[in-house]
């Protein structure tokens, strides 16, 4: 399993590599360009945006995490790792 599982990952990764070579060249020769959206018109980062609040005040491990570590540090976690603002 681990050779197998090793081997997939490798593929993957190698194969990450090959597209984002392609996406600089096309960059490069200028068949792609980068359109940088305003923060509030990107549909997909406001997604995001509402997705994390969302789980940040509905975190089903919250009351598990501040009776084992604290509520303070079970916040920090919570806001700064688990569901960060962007």
């Amino acid at each position: 399993v681990s050779t197998t599982v090793w081997d997939a990952y490798r593929e993957y990764v190698d194969l990450y590599f090959e597209l984002m070579d392609a996406v600089q060249e096309d960059l490069d020769d200028g068949k792609l360009e980068i359109i940088l959206l305003e923060k509030k018109k990107n549909a997909v980062l406001s997604g995001q945006r509402e997705y994390l609040e969302y789980r940040r005040i509905n975190d089903p491990a919250r009351p598990m995490l501040q009776r084992l570590y604290g509520k303070d540090w079970a916040e920090e976690l919570i806001d700064g790792v688990l569901f960060p603002t962007l």
